[in-house]
């Protein structure tokens, strides 16, 4: 079995982005990339065109690793599903624990995980403090070995098709996903749900689109806010 990925286009605005363009431009960039072929015999020979492409792993459904070790798809010689529970459960309260002292905990053959922090700093009486800094999210470092046993895989060197813009059917796919795990999600969350593969600048707009759809509905402000999804959308 091989990974396979899609092509897509580094910096190209994503589809929700494309009203705020004007009409010529807009066409122009339906003409350029109507299909990965088209595009192909257009720029064979274009060394910049080919260098603003990149691979994107496909996407796929997230795996819960003590799931999958039911029935038939279980790995042999991996322990029973409580016993699974129970050590992750463990590992979790160990994490906690030494995370609540701001230590980094390394998990052998797995990797570190560390906080990271947000907020923002001024000046009281002349000395430095904090401004509403809090816990912001955990950063993973993957052990070398598993990454090195990784970076093995084999990976199939066809793409199988394109993504030059985000589409609903991906947007609803990452979303459902994402609430279904959560009541509750943040710019941060649905950063990571696109595999980083969307900037800062394109997640703000797509979240403002989905309020303003009716799809979300935003909680708070500023870098506080939250997002859950309205009835009737993502699986609520």
């Amino acid at each position: 079995m091989t990974i396979r990925f899609t092509i897509a286009k580094r910096g190209l605005l994503s589809k929700e982005m494309e009203g705020t363009r004007t009409d010529e431009s807009l066409q122009a960039q339906e003409e350029q990339v109507t299909t990965l072929k088209d595009a192909a015999s257009q720029h064979l020979s274009d060394k910049l065109w080919l260098r603003s492409l990149r691979p994107r792993l496909e996407h796929r459904p997230t795996v819960d690793a003590v799931k999958f070790q039911n029935g038939s798809k279980r790995l042999p010689s991996v322990m029973p599903t409580s016993d699974l529970h129970s050590a992750l459960g463990l590992f979790q309260r160990v994490m906690l624990h030494e995370m609540k002292k701001g230590n980094a905990v390394s998990l052998p053959g797995i990797g570190t995980f560390r906080l990271s922090l947000k907020g923002e700093i001024e000046v009281k009486d002349g000395y430095y403090h904090g401004r509403d800094v809090h816990v912001d999210d955990i950063l993973f470092t993957p052990d070398r070995e598993l990454l090195d046993k990784v970076r093995h895989f084999e990976v199939d060197q066809v793409p199988y098709g394109q993504v030059f813009h985000v589409d609903d059917d991906e947007i609803n796919a990452r979303f459902t996903e994402l609430f279904a795990k959560q009541d509750t999600i943040t710019h941060q969350d649905v950063r990571y749900a696109f595999e980083l593969s969307l900037t800062r600048n394109r997640i703000t707009p797509l979240l403002h689109r989905l309020v303003s759809e009716g799809r979300l509905i935003s909680i708070g402000r500023g870098a506080q806010t939250r997002y859950r999804a309205a009835e009737g959308h993502f699986g609520k």
